[in-house]
């Protein structure tokens, strides 16, 4: 009976007070983002991240007629025309980055299945864990990755292992 209250007592998180953080650092996923694409004789698989490019717009008030004056006083007797024009200009544009992903081989059913459970665990997936790697599945791990700094529905290798789904490697 004691040894079940011990095993289950190793699950237990840490709290704060007693100076260790409860939860992983919020951004542990925006880390493994590279900039530059991997060789084609990378170790391992890689997946693409798009970012949009950012825009803003500029909206101006642009002088259609001049003020007129009358010659003798100074005094404006018919005020400028102003209208508004908006424009928009690129603030920063679109690239791309890339991450390791968990390779489309190692998606089993099995281990699809095993992630659901991780997720549902988590309260981000409501659906079966029947092992389809479906649009529901998509979604959730979007949901785990997105508030890390991945914002993505592609399973990164850092985020199967902060599930327990993979062996943390060196």
């Amino acid at each position: 009976m004691f040894t079940g209250l011990l095993a289950l007592a190793g699950c237990q998180e840490e709290t704060a007070s007693q100076g260790k953080p409860s939860r992983p650092p919020a951004q542990t996923l925006s880390e493994v983002l590279m900039e530059r694409k991997p060789a084609d004789d990378a170790q391992g698989c890689y997946a693409e991240l798009k970012a949009p490019a950012t825009v803003e717009t500029v909206t101006e008030q642009v002088q259609v007629v001049p003020e007129q004056r009358d010659p003798g006083t100074g005094e404006i007797t018919q005020p400028a025309v102003y209208r508004e024009v908006s424009a928009q200009r690129i603030v920063e544009a679109s690239r791309a980055r890339y991450f390791q992903s968990v390779c489309s081989g190692d998606l089993t059913p099995g281990f699809v299945a095993m992630l659901q459970r991780a997720l549902k665990v988590r309260g981000l997936y409501s659906g079966p864990a029947d092992g389809k790697l479906d649009p529901a599945t998509g979604r959730a791990i979007s949901a785990y990755q997105g508030p890390r700094g991945l914002d993505s529905p592609t399973l990164s290798v850092r985020a199967a292992q902060e599930l327990g789904l993979y062996i943390w490697g060196n």
